[in-house]
């Protein structure tokens, strides 16, 4: 895996998404994996990015009748040795060189861990059972279409070991295309708008939970901007309370964060909604400090938390050709995050 120009990557994600699907598909035909079943808990075990992904998985397996949950790589270290948090793991890496979920991996019950990387001689692969491998494709520094397959791979692994149906190939592919197209208008309009913001807050609930966590930590990482996530109905008691002129706010969702970006727009808050729901369901759809971003009707589950993904990742582009900064360029380098490859 080669770093490349993150407007490149943004734009190869349908074809590099079909070179998952089938990567991932011909790993699972060759893998024995015990199937989850209702009752057992599966941990998804994660750093940065990926931890934002598990969210998406967590909650398409809770609505299955699997229990499951988030688990940061870097607590697997607060479990008493030989203490099991969970009967499966899925552990991600798109380098396969974090060390967190490495060393979590060696804590947890052979037989019962699947690796999800984008590098195939990386590290993790020799510390889990059964690797599902995302296509060794080129992806920029600040994490796009890796991202984006690894919300594949969950689809096509949960349909495998739970029996949830996954999203057609070339259907994802599609759908992404269409998003690049259809939300490049409207995301330049909330980029700009946002581009007056000192801080941005990106709020879901669900599934749609990953896109605002993945969101806020690609405006930090790519925009230097101050941000946050939240649950939208945590948001509610407390968190959005620093809201003012020079606040954004990107909210994805279709109930209670139709009333929750209403309730801002006359603060002067600059809002983008992502949303399912009709124009006509949105109080006001057309006050000067609301984007609104319609999700296409049809997409749900992992499609939906995809194309959800799109819009930061555009508003980031938008932003960051408008501020002359190359995402992926950062300020700060921790020299003991990713392992060397042997």
């Amino acid at each position: 895996m080669e770093r490349i120009e993150y407007g490149l990557a943004v734009r190869d994600q349908p074809a590099n998404l079909e070179r998952a699907h089938h990567s991932v598909s011909q790993a699972l035909a060759r893998a024995t994996i015990e199937p989850w079943r209702p009752g057992d808990t599966v941990a998804v075990v994660a750093m940065g990015a990926s931890s934002h992904s598990a969210h998406a998985l967590v909650f398409a397996l809770i609505a299955s009748g699997v229990r499951a949950f988030p688990l940061s790589a870097s607590d697997a270290v607060a479990y008493a040795p030989g203490s099991q948090p969970a009967d499966h793991y899925v552990i991600v890496s798109e380098s396969g060189r974090s060390p967190e979920p490495l060393n979590a991996a060696k804590r947890f019950t052979p037989g019962r861990r699947i690796g999800i990387t984008n590098v195939p001689n990386s590290p993790l692969t020799a510390a889990v059972d059964v690797v599902l491998p995302l296509g060794d494709f080129d992806d920029s520094g600040v994490y796009t279409v890796g991202y984006t397959a690894t919300l594949l791979a969950y689809a096509l692994l949960s349909e495998h070991a739970t029996g949830l149906t996954a999203p057609d190939p070339s259907s994802v592919s599609a759908r992404v295309e269409a998003a690049l197209s259809d939300f490049e208008a409207p995301t330049a309009l909330a980029a700009e708008r946002l581009s007056t913001a000192h801080t941005v807050d990106f709020v879901g609930s669900g599934m749609s939970l990953a896109a605002a966590s993945e969101g806020a930590l690609m405006f930090r990482e790519a925009l230097g901007v101050p941000t946050a996530a939240f649950d939208t109905y945590q948001y509610l008691h407390g968190p959005m309370e620093p809201l003012r002129e020079n606040s954004g706010l990107v909210i994805f969702g279709d109930s209670r964060e139709l009333s929750l970006a209403d309730s801002v727009l006359d603060s002067g808050v600059q809002v983008c909604l992502v949303t399912q729901s009709p124009l006509t369901e949105v109080p006001r759809p057309d006050h000067e400090n609301l984007v609104v971003i319609s999700l296409p009707s049809e997409v749900t589950s992992f499609e939906r938390a995809i194309v959800e993904v799109i819009v930061p990742q555009l508003l980031v582009g938008h932003r960051a050709r408008s501020l002359g900064r190359r995402p992926g360029e950062f300020t700060y380098r921790q020299p003991d995050t990713k392992l060397p490859l042997t």
